[in-house]
């Protein structure tokens, strides 16, 4: 009897394990099939990119998607990039070509190969111009030698001068530093004097509250970005709350036109800043990194155009009233 239910009780237990084999592997397999599947709706084979419901083949070089494919694995409708002024150097899948960059001239580049549908402007320096670095973004002016040339200046290179000698230039490069100084210290002492004394008649700028009207500097910004190096306005902007990331996107989508980076730098400042003490802002920051005489000229213009409108106002009123 023993071994009748030691019989039964092996054929119950194996029973019940294929049950649960069974029903592993039927979970598995619908886990893997919703698998492939949702891998089969976001994915492209190599090569290809995902347009709508389709996997399509990447537009060519000069060129850029208007329409995605129809079919899979089929081309897109792609249009060739403006002539002169766009182009794609690489097979890709985007609905805009890139601009063509631009030399600027006012920093020292000329054209050394024009921009084609596949191939961005090269520039180089003019003559007379050169730049060391790995990318030049501005040339710098050569040097021009007073006691004559060592090596001529290339585009790569700077003028290589000779040097005059002197028994007395060493005598002068300590004399003229020590005399400037003394100046600047006494006419100090004296101005600060003057100023502090009240029946002199000058009064403190210091003490004087500067009054910043709420101006719109949109006229003005092409000005200011001629007149700054373009380190300077990427320091000005950074200091007054443009990330680093908007830094980067204009000098990528401005690579090679340094000037147009100054100004799209500057005018995303004004509009993420408003108008609302703009004016002020921008003297306070010119003055934060050492640029006052610019700072100073600004704050002339600005005043010169404000009582301009303010005459040309006036008269008018005075013409209507008379009428």
């Amino acid at each position: 009897m023993l071994w009748i239910w030691a019989v039964l009780s092996l054929v119950l237990t194996g029973s019940q394990g294929n049950v649960h084999t069974q029903e592993t592997d039927s979970i598995s397999k619908a886990t893997m099939l919703r698998r492939n599947v949702r891998e089969t709706e976001t994915s492209c084979p190599e090569g290809l990119y995902r347009g709508g419901e389709f996997c399509c083949q990447p537009c060519q070089p000069g060129k850029r998607k208007h329409l995605d494919c129809t079919t899979s694995g089929g081309k897109p409708i792609c249009l060739p990039c403006a002539e002169g002024k766009e182009y794609m150097d690489k097979e890709h899948y985007s609905d805009k070509c890139r601009r063509c960059a631009l030399c600027d001239g006012g920093h020292g580049l000329e054209v050394e190969t024009n921009c084609t549908w596949t191939q961005n402007t090269k520039c180089r320096c003019k003559h007379n111009f050169y730049c060391n670095a790995s990318v030049c973004e501005h040339c710098d002016p050569c040097t021009s030698c007073e006691h004559g040339i060592l090596e001529e200046c290339t585009r790569t290179s700077n003028t290589k001068c000779k040097q005059k000698s002197s028994k007395y230039r060493l005598l002068w490069l300590i004399i003229i530093p020590v005399l400037g100084v003394t100046f600047v210290f006494i006419y100090k002492k004296y101005w600060k004097r003057r100023q502090d004394d009240p029946e002199s008649g000058i009064s403190n700028p210091e003490n004087k509250p500067m009054i910043f009207p709420d101006v719109d500097l949109s006229k003005y910004i092409p000005d200011i970005a001629e007149r700054m190096a373009l380190d300077q306005v990427r320091k000005f902007v950074r200091e007054n709350g443009i990330p680093e990331t908007k830094i980067d996107e204009i000098r990528n989508d401005y690579f090679q036109n340094t000037a147009e980076q100054k100004i799209q730098m500057l005018q995303w400042w004004y509009q993420s800043h408003g108008k609302k003490d703009a004016y002020h802002t921008l003297i306070k920051g010119l003055k934060k990194i050492n640029c006052c005489a610019l700072a100073e000229e600004i704050q002339t213009k600005i005043q010169k155009d404000i009582e301009n409108s303010t005459s040309d106002n006036r008269n008018e009123n005075e013409r209507q009233r008379l009428e």
